[in-house]
């Protein structure tokens, strides 16, 4: 009887909500945790604006009478779905399954799922896996380093619907980069001169580490004094390219980027104009402006990835 009930808590794992009836009908047996998560609106994933056959992993962070805290420590969901909202199933037998009838459970998770030995064991070094940002240039590798959490979803085997979504919603923890640049045509370029530029950024920190127990960041490297971006991930206008780069939060409020664009055999640059302060889960843009005396750049709008600050200037010889 009890493997009966068994196999279907684990089919069970569409993480839709159950009936008062199925409920009942299992409370003698295991009873699977279903998982739903959303995203925090607005948001934008590396990779478009929803779920895209993403991996999650999914913890126990608070269980007050049984050890799922112990069991479950980094169990991997999986959802097929491309909605802001998603439903998550893991491998038949090897979710989360609830130990105590009169337990809430609280749960966290994080995303993109990091691999570990097991579910009992944490990823990385005690949660903690590195990060190397400088050598992710295409939409598929930025979407590896989009690291996003979620916590504060609570469950119990009465009510076994885990629910990532409104205020326990997934939020990014990295920060974006957006650098649009255009030439001037009062400056003696043509519009699409700048889709034949090279352009690099100096001064950003590329190595650290992000939690996936608690959603925080840390810098392990040093700045790196010139990164080519120029086969990074850009879209095209008809006048501008625009690079979008996720990097880990840093504070450059004292330390400006150094940024050069190269065009027909000369290098224009600019290091004194983007210095924002990198924090989680915003985007900042900047438009920079080749110019025969430099590059100039326009302010900064930082929006919440929801969006962070914007700028513009000019870059010049």
């Amino acid at each position: 009887m009890k493997q009966r009930f068994y196999i279907m808590a684990a089919a069970a794992l569409t993480l839709a909500a159950c009936s008062n009836d199925e409920n009942m009908e299992m409370t003698d047996g295991p009873v699977a945790a279903r998982i739903t998560a959303g995203l925090s609106a607005p948001t934008t994933r590396a990779i478009g604006t929803n779920w895209n056959a993403d991996q999650i992993g999914v913890w126990v962070k608070d269980a007050p009478t049984s050890d799922m805290e112990t069991l479950y420590k980094n169990v991997l969901y999986t959802t097929t779905s491309t909605g802001a909202t998603a439903e998550f199933t893991a491998t038949t037998g090897e979710g989360i399954f609830f130990q105590d009838a009169n337990e809430t459970v609280t749960f966290a998770a994080y995303a993109p799922y990091q691999p570990s030995d097991d579910n009992e064991t944490l990823p990385g070094n005690n949660g903690k896996v590195d990060v190397k940002t400088d050598n992710m240039n295409t939409a598929t590798d930025q979407e590896k380093i989009d690291f996003l959490f979620a916590e504060g979803a609570e469950a119990s085997r009465a009510s076994s619907t885990v629910s990532f979504t409104d205020d326990h919603s997934f939020h990014h923890k990295m920060a974006q980069l957006n650098v649009v640049f255009q030439t001037s045509e009062t400056d003696g370029f043509e519009p699409d001169d700048i889709f034949g530029c090279s352009f690099n950024l100096g001064g950003l920190i590329h190595e650290g580490t992000f939690n996936v127990t608690d959603g925080t960041t840390a810098l392990t490297g040093e700045p790196l004094d010139s990164w080519d971006i120029s086969g990074c991930k850009y879209t095209d206008a008809a006048t501008t390219r625009t690079y979008s780069l996720i990097l880990l939060p840093q504070d450059l409020t004292n330390k400006a980027l150094n940024v050069k664009v190269g065009i027909d055999g000369q290098t224009y640059s600019n290091s004194d104009a983007i210095n924002p302060n990198l924090q989680a889960g915003y985007t900042y843009t900047y438009t920079i402006t080749v110019k025969k005396s430099g590059l100039v750049v326009s302010g900064c709008t930082i929006t919440p990835w929801a969006s962070g600050s914007t700028g513009s200037g000019d870059a010049e010889m």
